[in-house]
C-alpha cells in the first residue's frame, strides 16, 4: 500500500466549532515538522463521496469498470492526500494536520479511507461553546441565522450531537488513532497538553510551539472570528463564559457534560503566559 493511500503522515483535527481548533493550529504551526493550515472542508466531502460510491455504486464499479473495492478506496485516498499534501511534498519527516472542525462528522469514514491516519478530538465545556456560538452571525442560504447560533437550547444540542459523534469515533478507531484533547487543559497547562499531543504524533517537543508570537500566521475565513485572542497570551478567561446557560441544560446534555469531565463549577479567571 502506498504512503498516499494509507494516510500515515496525515492528522485530522475535529470538534464542535468554537472549541479551540484554531488555537491549536496557532500552537502547532510553530513546530518545524508540522504543517497545519486553515480549514479546507475537503476531508468531509471526499470521505462522504467515497462512502456513497462504495455503498451505491460498488457493484457497478466492479461489473462495468473492473474497479475493485480496495482500488476505489486507494484512488479516493490518493485524491484526498494529493489535494492536501502539497505543503509536505519532499519532506518525508513532516506531518500535515487538517483542522476543519466538522471533520468530526467523518472521523470514522476517514479512518477507513486512510487506515494509518490519526485524529484529534477537541472538546470544550458545552456551555462555553454554546455561549461562543451565540455570539456568531452565521446564516444559511436563506439569510436566516442558524438555530445553533441564535437559540441557546439549539446551541447546546448542537454541541451534544457533535461530541456524541466524536465519542463514537473514539470507540470505533481506538486510542492508538484518536486522541481526545480538552480546550481547558490546553489553556491551563499548555506545555503539558502540547507535549501529550506531540507524543501521540511521534514528534519531539519544541519550545516554538508555545512561543507562537514569534511566528505569525494568516487567519482565513471563520478563523478571523478569533482575532485578536490568538495573538494574546493564553488565558483561562473564557472558561466559565457559559455559566449563565447552566439553567438551560437538559438531562441529556448534562450527562454528556459529566461524561466529558465537566461539572457545574467554574474556574477563576486568570492569564497564563506561554512557557
Amino acid at each position: 500500500m502506498s504512503e498516499a493511500a494509507n494516510g500515515a503522515r496525515f492528522v485530522f483535527l475535529g470538534g464542535c466549532p468554537r472549541s479551540g481548533l484554531t488555537l491549536l493550529r496557532r500552537l502547532l504551526s510553530g513546530h518545524s515538522r508540522i504543517h497545519c493550515g486553515p480549514d479546507t472542508g475537503l476531508p468531509v466531502a471526499i470521505a462522504m463521496q467515497w462512502e456513497n460510491f462504495t455503498t451505491q455504486l460498488g457493484d457497478l464499479h466492479r461489473r462495468d469498470f473492473g474497479l475493485q473495492t480496495e482500488q476505489v478506496r486507494a484512488n479516493m485516498a490518493q485524491l484526498l492526500t494529493g489535494l492536501l499534501g502539497e505543503p509536505i511534498d519532499g519532506e518525508p519527516s513532516h506531518l500535515l494536520i487538517e483542522k476543519t472542525s466538522l471533520n468530526i462528522l467523518a472521523f470514522e469514514r476517514l479512518g477507513r479511507l486512510l487506515p494509518q491516519a490519526r485524529f484529534v478530538n477537541i472538546v470544550r465545556d458545552g456551555r462555553d461553546v454554546a455561549a461562543s456560538l451565540l455570539q456568531r452571525d452565521w446564516r444559511g442560504p436563506d439569510g436566516r441565522p442558524f438555530a445553533h447560533v441564535s437559540e441557546p437550547a439549539a446551541a447546546l444540542q448542537y454541541w451534544c450531537g457533535l461530541t456524541g459523534i466524536g465519542l463514537q469515533a473514539e470507540a470505533a478507531l481506538g486510542p492508538e488513532r484518536v486522541l481526545r484533547l480538552r480546550y481547558e487543559d490546553v489553556v491551563k497547562k499548555p506545555k503539558r497538553s502540547v507535549m501529550a499531543l506531540l507524543r501521540f504524533l511521534g514528534l519531539d517537543y519544541e519550545p516554538a510551539t508555545l512561543n507562537y508570537s514569534s511566528h505569525p500566521i494568516e487567519l482565513i475565513g471563520l478563523e478571523r472570528d478569533s482575532l485578536p485572542l490568538l495573538d494574546a497570551p493564553l488565558t483561562t478567561g473564557r472558561i466559565g463564559a457559559g455559566r449563565d446557560l447552566d439553567g438551560l441544560v437538559g438531562e441529556v446534555v448534562r450527562e454528556r457534560l459529566r461524561g466529558l469531565g465537566y461539572g457545574t463549577s467554574t474556574t477563576p479567571r486568570r492569564s497564563v503566559r506561554p512557557h
